[in-house]
């Protein structure tokens, strides 16, 4: 007899009366078990070296705000790389396991709380990272961004994410636990999600409009970077800090941050939208769906360490030493002169800062 023979069969129980009987129930899959544990557990044997790698040569490094909010995304994909050995078990034992019971329980709280605290947290530290590397260049001196320039108020902003994801992630998983059904751990998991949409909808309504929120911010903070990158090299500037091709290194190391965001992360909370609006009339589908948009948002925590590897190489590197000098414009009057040079320095100071940024430890 398989495990999807002797998983229960019900789905309702004396914890579901009084609700609608029509919502359909999610079946383990045999691919599922066969597969997904192998999957998380290739992404945990690749991305606790890579991240541990990353994490000795940022620590080494002059601790720049930049600097700041990559250690707590490494550190954040460390955790989730941990609890991708918990996910291999749970996928393997889910039906065995009865709902409710200190294993499954344990086992539900660990892999969710890791994923959700990594994906939020990741995505807060690369919008704080977009905002720092906006504001060293284009606005050094708002009163309102220097918390991006200092690395007391870095620490604070990321120890700040850290305890306010936590607390409603907690909150959310406490819910989450509250309202078991009965069955199998798979049934817990899985069909508790479909069973009480309702008071889940709030939740789903949240991330889906955090993400969205930090996507957009990310993309104005760098649009307009790379807009002032383009606007001062076309003003012959581009030689403050930047050799030939310089600028065209930092917005490929920006676009591809952007794009891994994308990728990574636009799936899962597409997903959300399906899930808030569905009626659910064919939720074994949506239960594929989750499954693979939830191992593609895993992947960022093995891809984002391989990026900062990356840019470590020769070819990725910005070239500081080589480049052109400006030539001296004649000016029309003395004091044109004057503000042309106080431009160009102030320019000049604020992308060697930006090149510094983003160098490799």
């Amino acid at each position: 007899m398989s495990n999807q023979d002797a998983a229960p069969n019900h789905f309702l129980g004396a914890n579901d009366s009084g609700t609608n009987q029509s919502i359909c129930k999610i079946q383990p899959e045999e691919s599922h078990a066969a597969i997904l544990p192998w999957l998380y557990l290739s992404l945990a044997l690749l991305g606790l070296p890579a991240n541990g790698l990353v994490l000795v040569n940022l620590w080494r490094s002059e601790r720049t705000p930049t600097v700041i909010f990559t250690l707590n995304i490494i550190f954040s994909d460390l955790l989730m790389c941990c609890s991708f050995f918990f996910r291999t078990v749970y996928h393997r034992k889910n039906t065995e396991w009865l709902s409710g019971t200190p294993v499954c329980n344990a086992v539900e709280l660990i892999i969710y709380s890791c994923f959700y605290i990594n994906l939020y947290c990741n995505m807060c530290f690369l919008l704080w990272t977009s905002i720092n590397r906006y504001t060293t260049v284009v606005k050094p001196s708002h009163s309102l961004f220097q918390v991006f320039k200092h690395t007391q108020s870095c620490w604070i902003l990321c120890f700040s994410t850290w305890l306010v994801i936590f607390i409603v992630v907690g909150t959310c998983m406490g819910l989450k636990l509250s309202l078991q059904i009965n069955g199998s751990c798979f049934d817990q998991v899985g069909n508790s999600y479909i069973r009480y949409q309702n008071k889940f909808q709030t939740i789903h309504c949240l991330g889906v409009s955090t993400f969205f929120f930090i996507l957009c911010l990310m993309l104005v903070s760098y649009s307009r970077l790379i807009f002032h990158l383009q606007k001062v090299r076309v003003g012959s500037l581009v030689g403050a800090g930047f050799g030939p091709g310089g600028g065209l290194k930092v917005r490929r190391k920006i676009l591809a941050s952007v794009i891994m965001f994308v990728l990574c992360f636009l799936p899962y909370h597409v997903q959300r939208i399906i899930l808030i609006t569905s009626q659910h009339e064919n939720c074994q589908e949506e239960f594929r769906i989750k499954m693979g948009t939830i191992f593609i948002a895993a992947l960022s925590c093995c891809l984002h360490p391989l990026l900062q590897l990356v840019f470590r190489l020769r070819c990725c590197r910005v070239n500081r030493n080589t480049r052109p000098k400006p030539k001296p414009e004649i000016s029309k009057s003395l004091d044109t002169h004057q503000m042309h040079t106080v431009q160009v320095s102030e320019d000049k100071k604020n992308e060697a800062e930006l090149n510094h940024q983003l160098k490799p430890p």
